[in-house]
């Protein structure tokens, strides 16, 4: 038993070894015993590169605000319809107010009467026919009707509800006759003429967000990308995930966005020149980065520095110059340090 563990140690060791030596050409750099690799090849040349971060937001209005009652009472008729565009200001909803109504009718009566006693009395006085305590308390007297009409302007205004901003209402929620408490929602109001998104991307990506940066977004809903800028950014990273909130404002004339809507996010950066290589002449293996650079019949592994990336393209920042030549497919196949290639017409 011994004899067999020992003999498939051995034969493990051997292809082992015939493996990394034979097909990977070992840590000298040996060429493989196979022929050369089929490739192709890419030249690099200086092309147009801008930056991107990718990123998912959430969209919201400009303003955005619930519409709800401040006081326990009766609806007594409501001035708007589902979805309808309103003004500032403009009457959205009528509580039950006849018995504020009544005393502040009230109270204007009885200040229009302390009023016309103010101004007999004040006759009087001018002429030393009246004593000035009694004039005194007719215009405390008025100056108390004051108070009290203003209170029962406030007590209508709780139950008189306008819009706050221009905007769209969203769904009704109520019914007139229906008793609403306080907190309870009536309706919806948005400012949708602008949108703000709100955005989260990695901390590293810091010098991506400025104001006024420009940012394309998109949805599931729509084929076009809106455009819009970057308004302000978090003055925090957040500690646990290490990454930061931004602000976008997109105009929205045309009200197809909505708030709530989930938007793919691409922050664009400075247009720039930088030389890239197709993704799959890039390997990488942890912090490490290679591609098989062309020198006539081989192709020798050198280690570089890369940049950012776009779909199917990766930023070489260092290693390589205008004019070399990579091995863009076939890259899978070679070994060791060098390999012998045949270069195929692309």
């Amino acid at each position: 038993m011994r004899v067999v563990l020992f003999v498939l140690v051995a034969l493990a060791v051997g292809v082992g070894g015939w493996y990394y030596y034979g097909s990977e050409g070992g840590s000298n750099g040996g060429r493989p015993a196979m022929g050369p690799v089929p490739v192709t090849a890419w030249m690099l040349e200086s092309q147009p590169f801008q930056s991107r971060v990718e990123a998912l937001g959430t969209l919201r209005a400009w303003e955005s605000v619930t519409i709800t009652a401040s006081v326990s009472e009766n609806v007594a008729r409501l001035h708007f319809e589902d979805g309808q565009s309103v003004k500032q200001g403009e009457l959205l909803v009528t509580l039950q107010q006849e018995e504020e109504q009544a005393s502040l009718r009230e109270q204007q009566e009885f200040l229009s009467e302390q009023e016309r006693e103010v101004a007999r009395l004040e006759n009087l006085a001018r002429r030393n026919q009246v004593a000035q305590t009694e004039l005194d308390q007719r215009r405390t007297q008025a100056a108390i009707a004051r108070s009290r009409i203003e209170q029962e302007r406030a007590q209508i205004d709780d139950r008189t509800i306008n819009a706050p901003f221009g905007g769209v209402l969203g769904l009704r929620q109520v019914s007139p006759g229906a008793l609403v408490e306080p907190g309870q929602v009536i309706t919806t109001l948005d400012d949708v003429s602008r949108m703000r998104l709100d955005f989260t991307v990695p901390a590293r990506f810091l010098r991506f967000l400025q104001p006024g940066q420009k940012i394309e977004a998109s949805t599931a809903a729509y084929i076009e990308a809106f455009s819009g800028e970057v308004a302000a950014v978090d003055s925090r990273v957040d500690p646990v995930n290490r990454s930061i909130t931004a602000r976008a404002v997109f105009e929205n004339a045309n009200g197809l966005l909505k708030p709530g809507m989930l938007m793919q996010v691409t922050v664009l950066g400075d247009q720039r020149s930088a030389l890239l290589v197709p993704e799959e002449s890039l390997v990488s293996r942890s912090t490490d980065h290679y591609v098989w650079q062309i020198d006539g019949d081989t192709a020798k592994r050198v280690f570089v520095e890369i940049g950012d990336r776009r779909p199917g393209w990766v930023e070489v920042t260092g290693g390589l110059q205008v004019g070399d030549q990579v091995v863009r497919d076939g890259v899978a196949r070679l070994r060791g340090n060098e390999s012998a290639i045949n270069v195929l017409e692309s």
